[in-house]
């Protein structure tokens, strides 16, 4: 992971989340809440909302930042 926070509320609010789709669940099998979502940022970063936990991939699917509970930020 890296040194620096992305995960605010601000950066959640300007993204575009969806559901996850068929193949969505493929790349990321362990989400474990009912509707997953997902959205992209800067063709570069990859964000998974389940449930509460958020995280954040970089384009080689290394996690760069997560959050246990979005409700705190």
């Amino acid at each position: 992971m890296s040194n620096f926070y992305m995960i605010t509320r601000e950066f959640l609010e300007n993204l575009k989340f969806r559901p996850f789709s068929d193949t969505d669940y493929y790349g990321f099998a362990g989400v474990q809440s009912p509707v997953p979502l997902i959205a992209e940022f800067e063709d570069k970063y990859i964000v998974i909302i389940d449930g509460g936990v958020c995280q954040v991939f970089d384009d080689e699917m290394n996690m760069v930042d997560d959050c246990e509970d979005i409700c705190e930020l």
